[in-house]
Formats: structure tokens, sequence, C-alpha cells
């Protein structure tokens, strides 16, 4: 992806928040949702994510600026995915970015209202135990691995 436009918007998001006039309403692009998502059951729309998700998986969870920027990236090429255990429609895609020595989780939920149109939305950024994996896939959850 590497968009410049939208690397912007995440400095500008994250300066913004950093200031005390976070912009949570701005909804930015990522592209097209990725083939491996639409293979298992996403619809072939555009992948977004808010400004609130960017600010707390950067202020909350320790995500750096230069993953949060490359983020349509980092989706399109992942490490695995995994069916959410939690949330209906949605996946967990496992990232080949680590934080701290442990994988960083992108769930993504299908087909969500956003406005008066739908799209594939990015829900969080965040890091979790390596031990994850593991329980995840003895528990079935597992869709597609590298």
């Amino acid at each position: 992806m590497s968009d410049k436009n939208y690397q912007a918007s995440v400095q500008l998001i994250l300066k913004a928040a950093a200031t005390g006039t976070p912009h949570h309403e701005v909804v930015l692009s990522l592209g097209s949702t990725p083939q491996y998502l639409i293979d298992h059951g996403f619809p072939e729309k555009e992948l977004k994510i808010n400004a609130a998700t960017i600010d707390k998986a950067h202020f909350e969870h320790g995500i750096t600026r230069n993953i949060l920027e490359r983020l349509g990236d980092v989706i399109a090429s992942p490490k695995a995915l995994y069916k959410s255990a939690t949330v209906q429609s949605s996946a967990v895609v496992i990232t080949l970015e680590q934080k701290n020595g442990s994988p960083i989780l992108v769930p993504v939920h299908a087909d969500k209202l956003i406005g008066r149109e739908r799209f594939n939305v990015v829900a969080s950024v965040y890091n979790k135990e390596a031990s994850i994996e593991a329980r995840w896939t003895a528990a079935g959850l597992l869709l597609w691995t590298k």
C-alpha cells in the first residue's frame, strides 16, 4: 500500500491526540480487502480503520507509529488468520510484526456499517503472548496460515 496520504493522516491523528484534541470521527482507508480475507468469507469491500482505533493502538497498546503507518501492508502479508471466538463475522489477523517478542494481532469485522455504507473494518491492533496461536489452533479457530 504505502499510501503517503494515509501515512500523513496517521501522523496527524496521533499528533492531535497527543495535544489533547483527538479526531476520533475520522475514518481512513487501508485499501482493498486482501484476497485471503475474501477467500474466508469477507465481502469485496474497502478495508477501513477509524482514528479512535489508531489512537488506542498507539497510546494504550503501544503499537509504534511506524507499524500503524504501514498497517495496510502489514495486514496484506500476514502470518495466519483465525476465526474470532467472540465476535460473529470477524477474524483475527496474526501479523509477522512483533512487539516485545509477541505477535501483533489485528481483529477485522466484516461488512460493518459506517455512516450509510458498509466496509470491512479493523477493530483493534494489539500484541498478545505468542502462546495464543497454539491455543487458538487447538480450539479449531485456525482458518489460514502462511
